[in-house]
């Protein structure tokens, strides 16, 4: 019985100190109103990992569009919801909201991703509870205390959010998500992988419109910038950048593509093809028409910021991103003040940098050096000793020899 009570006192005191998400009060909703909106900048992740869109599962969890109208065939043209002079809003999310607009894209709406390439989110996420964890050793009919439970609990916690914050080998990081933001996601983890008493611990966070397009547009596959591609170069497989986006369609059109789909023209000569860009569905048009606000208040911005560096290469969730420059999936601009800091784009080194290259490359032929003279010094001394040695050896076979050639 005491066992059972001192389990209880673990666990208990494990959840407390463990993700933020889970001492969320649900009656409270945080206020994302002090988050920074910054415009998206550099290379999207995919095209950081080299990585064409049909040569992969990220971001395609969407639906196909409409195929192009055949000759004589009149489609139905979807109007949209959104008023002409669309004010912006504000909007509560829950974690599945936050779920839904930066993760669904590559996980799926059960988070169970698209193996190999994308793991699931589920077993790293059950593996931050000592219940779970404890449940799971009991079934395998291994032995383990509650304080050996909790301890694993709380590696696997941190684990969690180091991804959420900095990515993973091919998972993009989401430096933008604010604390509130991540605390109310990850709650909604642990209910989407069935963590005992998640679904009691949920939170919300309000955000302003621009936000909620920021969200959406950071976890897209898109560059920030560059040239718009022609009908040919989209048949190959480019991908236009955002920072065109904008000035190609209207809003009404934006809303209708990315919730409902349309044909795009492609090839030589042009024809209207069914696009290979998904469907967002679980978006509504409102959430679409923020995109686009955020589009057009926040241009995209070609320089990529460096702010964000990953520092694990292991991928509990994702093992389908990321480890360096940020992209439009998942990244956000440096402060203007900063900026200017960053390196530029074609990659020459700044002051600081040569500076540590030139004391490394110093340091490392100093020890060459040092290792150099060290092994001549030892071979002349093995050298001597090896003389001394043989003349020793040589003395004592003309001693030996007298002895025996003079009587005793």
């Amino acid at each position: 019985m005491y066992k059972c009570l001192l389990c209880l006192v673990v666990i208990a005191g494990a959840s407390a100190s463990g993700l933020r998400a889970q001492a969320i009060d649900p009656s409270n909703t945080a206020h994302a109103a002090d988050v920074p909106v910054t415009a998206v900048t550099g290379e999207s992740w995919l095209s950081h990992l080299h990585r064409s869109f049909g040569d992969t599962s990220m971001g395609k969890t969407g639906h196909l569009g409409p195929p192009p109208l055949g000759p004589g065939e009149e489609g139905v043209v979807q109007q949209s919801a959104i008023p002409f002079g669309y004010a912006p809003h504000s909007a509560v999310l829950h974690g599945s909201d936050l779920y839904r607009i930066n993760c669904q894209g590559c996980h799926g709406d059960a988070g169970l991703g698209a193996p190999p390439e994308i793991n699931s989110v589920i077993n790293p996420v059950r593996a931050t509870s000592v219940a779970l964890i404890m449940e799971r050793m009991k079934d395998r009919g291994m032995e383990m205390s509650c304080a050996d439970a909790a301890e694993l609990a709380k590696q696997s916690q941190a684990a969690l959010l180091q991804r959420l914050h900095n990515g993973g080998e091919n998972m993009p990081p989401f430096p933008h998500l604010s604390e509130a933001e991540i605390a109310a996601l990850v709650a909604y983890l642990n209910q989407l992988a069935e963590v005992p008493g998640a679904k009691q611990k949920q939170a919300t966070v309000k955000e302003p419109a621009m936000r909620v397009g920021e969200h959406i547009v950071k976890s897209t596959c898109h560059d920030a910038a560059g040239p718009n591609p022609t009908a040919q170069q989209l048949e190959d497989g480019a991908i236009p950048p955002l920072e065109t986006l904008a000035t190609r369609v209207g809003q009404s059109e934006f809303i209708r593509k990315v919730t409902a789909g349309a044909p795009i023209v492609m090839g030589t000569p042009p024809t209207p093809h069914r696009g290979r860009m998904p469907v967002f569905y679980y978006l509504s048009q409102d959430e679409a028409a923020d995109v686009y606000l955020y589009l057009t208040q926040y241009p995209p911005l070609q320089s990529a910021s460096s702010e964000f560096v990953v520092l694990g290469r292991q991928d509990p969730i994702s093992d389908g991103g990321r480890r360096s420059t940020p992209g439009s999936s998942g990244s956000s601009s440096l402060p203007s003040s900063q900026r200017s800091k960053a390196p530029q784009a074609n990659g020459s080194p700044d002051l600081e940098t040569t500076l540590v290259l030139l004391g490394i490359g110093g340091f490392v032929t100093l020890l060459l050096v040092g290792g150099l003279a060290f092994t001549m010094h030892e071979l002349k001394r093995l050298a001597a000793e090896s003389e001394i040695r043989s003349r020793t050896a040589a003395r004592y076979r003309v001693e030996s020899d007298v002895d025996t050639l003079v009587p005793q």
